[in-house]
This record gives C-alpha cells, structure tokens and sequence, in this order.
C-alpha cells in the first residue's frame, strides 16, 4: 500500500520539471553525505582539518583545483609528491655497498614539466638512521637542455627537510632573484620563460656505519592542485566540501521540520480563538511574507538615491 502511494507521488512529480530536478538534487547530496561519512570518517575529518604542516606538507599554498587547467591556455604546475619504497612512480632508490663501512645510496626521479608557469617550491624530506656519524648528500638536477644543476650538499639529520627556494646559496649560484624561476627557465630569456621537457632530479647520499639508511620524498608543490584545491594552510578543501553535505541535509531537515510543525500549530492557534488573534496572526504572516524582499528594496532604493 505504501509502495503504491510512493510509485503514484513519483508518478506526479514527473510531471513537473523544477520538483524532478529537487528530488534529483536531494538524492545525489543524499549520496554525497553516505560517501563522506564512508570515506573520511568524523574522527578524521577532524583530523585533518585541525592538522598542521606535518599533515598537509605535501600541499601547496591558496591554490585552485587542477581541473582549471582544462579552461585555461596558461597550464600551471600540477603538484605531486614521490618517496622511496612508494609501489608506483616512486623515486628510484639504488644501494651499492662500498669499503670501509661506507655506503651509495642513490635517487633518482623523472618528471615531465609541459607547463606556462613556474611551480611554487621544491622540497626534500629525508628519513635517515645512524649512530653517530651522519650521511651526506648532494642534489643535482638536470634539465630538458642537458644541464646539470647543483643545488646543494650537506650532512642529514634523522629527519631533516630541505627547501629549494630558501637556499641562499643556491641563489647565488644560480645568479638570479628567485630560485625556482631560475631552475626552470630557458637559460637567458628575459623575461623568464619556463623550459617545458623532461626534468631529473638526482640524490646521492653515502652512509659511515653499518646498518645506516637513508629515505627521501621529494615534493612539488605546484599551483594546482586536486579536486577542489586548497587554503592558506594547505588543507585541501575536499574535507569541508564532503563534510558539508550531511552537515546541510541535517540542519535542512531541522528547519523544514520546524518551521512545519510552529507553522501547524500558529495556524491552529489563529483559527481556534479567531478574532483579535486571527488578524494578529494573518498582518504578522503578511509581514513575513515581504521580509525576503526587503534586502531587495533597500539596495534599489539606495542605487536610485544617489
């Protein structure tokens, strides 16, 4: 019986193109909301969105989402991070033992950059083990034209990350104002035009101890970036996206139910004493009825008055 009503309610609204495509709208934040309570769950919704640069290092900063690439003829830098021991695209990781407890340990990781402009910042995260010695390491990158850039060498911590841009060195090598420009411009084009091709970037590190390792991310941080991009502090804006489905369908169903059931009983109110309070109640909902017009007046009126 109650499926019978259900088929005849979905029968009329059919009929009627704007109440189809509210149902149809209903029904996919309906999914949306199940998708969201699924995939991130509230604990980590939290989380995330509480979380600082240790969680949302690999993000960069205030940038839209990577699908703006498709609408637009300047295509910016996409970001992307790569470690080793990642199953796939992971930055290759060579071992080769060597005398006297020393050990290579080499990285390397191709990139293909087809972009208009230049990315926001390159960074290295580095995971070592050891006693008391420390590794050592150098970085070259290799450019489209065969060159061969030396960014920097130095002795790693446990954990110690490595920003391109902020190296003052490697700034005045490179002889320029910005770092990242510099690394990926046609070498002499004033003003500076990104060189579009393959780029390597090239880790050697050597270790003085048995037993010693070394582990390395490196991070692009493009201007683009996922679905629906990022804030100031790198959050990817996913999270508030997903999350404010339910949040919306709740508070939604809260005030059609509300404002059914005070409407309900106002109206039973009215007709029940009549009179005074029957009119009190009818000039009330008349107001009602204009305050949504009324941020509307004030606006013409104001735009009319000058």
């Amino acid at each position: 019986m109650l499926m019978n009503r259900f088929r005849d309610i979905l029968r009329d609204i059919r009929h009627y193109p704007t109440a189809m495509a509210g149902v149809i709208m209903i029904m996919l934040l309906i999914l949306l909301a199940v998708y969201a309570l699924i995939k991130i769950p509230y604990g980590e919704a939290i989380r995330l969105w509480r979380g600082g640069e240790d969680v949302w290092y690999m993000n960069p900063k205030t940038a839209p989402p990577a699908w703006f690439n498709f609408f637009s003829d300047k295509k910016q830098p996409v970001s992307f991070a790569v470690k080793s021991g990642d199953t796939e695209g992971s930055l290759m990781k060579t071992v080769t033992p060597g005398g006297q407890d020393t050990t290579a340990i080499d990285f390397s990781y191709t990139f293909d950059f087809q972009y208009d402009d230049f990315p926001q910042d390159l960074l290295l995260y580095f995971n070592t083990t050891y006693k008391s010695k420390q590794p050592f390491v150098s970085v070259y990158l290799i450019t489209p034209d065969q060159r061969k850039v030396r960014i920097s060498d130095f002795g790693v911590n446990q954990k110690q990350t490595y920003r391109f841009s902020q190296d003052e060195k490697l700034l005045k090598r490179l002889k320029s104002n910005e770092v990242i420009p510099a690394l990926f411009s046609v070498p002499g084009s004033t003003p500076q035009v990104p060189l579009k091709g393959q780029y390597q970037l090239l880790i050697n590190a050597v270790t003085f101890e048995k037993g010693s390792d070394v582990n390395a991310e490196f991070v692009f941080h493009g201007n683009v970036y996922g679905l629906a991009g990022t804030d100031s502090q790198r959050r990817d804006l996913t999270v508030p996206l997903l999350w404010g489905a339910p949040i919306a369908l709740i508070f939604g169903l809260l005030a059609a139910m509300t404002t059914s059931i005070l409407t309900m009983i106002i109206s039973a109110v009215g007709a029940w004493y009549g009179g005074f309070v029957d009119g009190l109640i009818q000039r009330i909902t008349e107001v009602n009825m204009v305050l949504p017009f009324l941020a509307i007046l004030i606006m013409v009126g104001t735009f009319y008055s000058r």
